[in-house]
């Protein structure tokens, strides 16, 4: 993060939740989730598709550190971050992830499941120095 704010655990959960619809790669993050670009990557004159792509990788090493396999690349896939997922439905992404945690779409959905994972990665956000 660019600055010394730590944002909240529960704002950033909740912004997560939001990117995961559309995706958390710079251009959707910009146009469709720009509070979580802010509040990853608080307005300092850089532009705004600039702190997208910030908030992008920001989003990508919170998963890399927060998660590991298989849990690390089914949320890639959820957030639209591997290979193959960009610009797919949120459906369709939610279902490759579930095969690979070798669980239902339904049952991935829970909040033991993708619920727990997003709130994992909204932890190492708000918390990673």
């Amino acid at each position: 993060m660019s600055t010394t704010h730590r944002p909240d655990i529960e704002t950033v959960e909740t912004l997560l939740r939001k990117a995961r619809r559309r995706g958390a790669r710079g251009p959707e993050l910009a146009q469709h989730v720009p509070d979580l670009v802010d509040l990853l990557v608080p307005p300092d004159g850089t532009s705004p598709k600039d702190r997208a792509a910030h908030a992008e990788q920001i989003i990508r090493k919170a998963i890399d550190t927060a998660l590991d396999d298989p849990a690390k690349t089914a949320m890639k896939i959820l957030f639209g971050l591997a290979a193959g997922t960009r610009r797919t439905s949120v459906d369709h992404r939610r279902g490759h992830a579930a095969s690979l945690m070798r669980i239902t779409p339904g049952a991935f959905r829970r909040p033991n499941q993708e619920g727990a994972l997003i709130l994992e990665i909204a932890f190492e956000i708000a918390t990673a120095g």
